[in-house]
Formats: structure tokens, C-alpha cells, sequence
């Protein structure tokens, strides 16, 4: 039987209740992978423990990318705005820069993504016009 990365990462939150040495911890859980041979499944299951951790707490963690730096003016903006796109949730908000986007703001979560960004838009316009024709 396969183990899953949801399935390692609730495995490794178990472990982590345990208020004990965190470096026991995890060389424990690192050996439990190896010897399952799921070492390539490790950034699967540091997103699957991130999301199951969030979830736990009623966080969502959420990136909002966007074409160029934004000012702090800009960010309680996007902060308001995911906050009301996850009501009730507690919000913890990183940004990073991608000049591909052109404009607008990129909003992911775990498992959601919500994209206002220009490039979105154009590759929307674009797919409407091939459909069109």
C-alpha cells in the first residue's frame, strides 16, 4: 500500500504534539519517509501539513502575487479584500513579485486560487475569440 502525502503529513502533525525534541521529531519522521521510499513526495507533504495545520486553526495562507512591488497602502487592501474571500478565517498574507502577470493581483491558497490578474484577463479575451471564430 501506497502511503499518501495527505497520509505523511498527518503522520508528522501527530508527532509534532508531541511537546518533545523537535529534532527527534523530525529525523524520526525523515527515517519513517526514507524507509517508505517517499522522498519524493517531501514538498507534497510539507503543503499537505501546512494546509492540514491551517485548517486546524481556521487559517487559510495565502500568496497574492502581483506584476511589481505594492505599496503598504496596497497590501491592507488585498489583506481586506482575502478577507473577505475567506470569511471568519484567520488570514497570514505573503506577497511576491511576477512580472508576467503585467497587472492585478494573484490570490492562492492551498487549493484555491483567485486571478485578477491582466494576464487572466487576456488569456480569457483570447480564449473567447478562438471560441468565436
Amino acid at each position: 500500500m501506497k502511503i499518501t502525502p495527505t497520509q505523511y503529513a498527518k503522520t508528522l502533525l501527530a508527532l509534532s504534539l508531541d511537546e518533545g525534541d523537535v529534532s527527534r521529531v523530525a529525523s524520526s519522521f525523515l527515517s519513517f519517509v526514507k524507509k517508505h521510499r517517499g522522498g519524493k513526495k517531501l514538498p507534497e507533504i510539507v503543503r499537505a501539513a501546512e494546509k492540514l495545520s491551517d485548517e486546524a486553526v481556521g487559517r487559510v495562507t495565502l500568496l497574492a502575487e502581483t506584476a511589481e512591488e505594492v505599496s503598504a497602502e496596497s497590501k491592507k487592501e488585498i489583506a481586506e479584500t482575502a478577507g473577505k474571500l475567506f470569511p471568519g478565517k484567520e488570514i497570514s498574507l505573503g506577497f511576491a513579485v511576477r512580472k508576467d502577470l503585467v497587472g492585478g493581483v494573484r490570490l492562492s491558497s492551498h487549493d484555491e486560487v483567485a486571478d485578477g490578474s491582466i494576464r487572466a484577463r487576456l488569456w480569457a479575451m483570447e480564449r473567447q475569440m478562438r471560441t468565436n471564430n
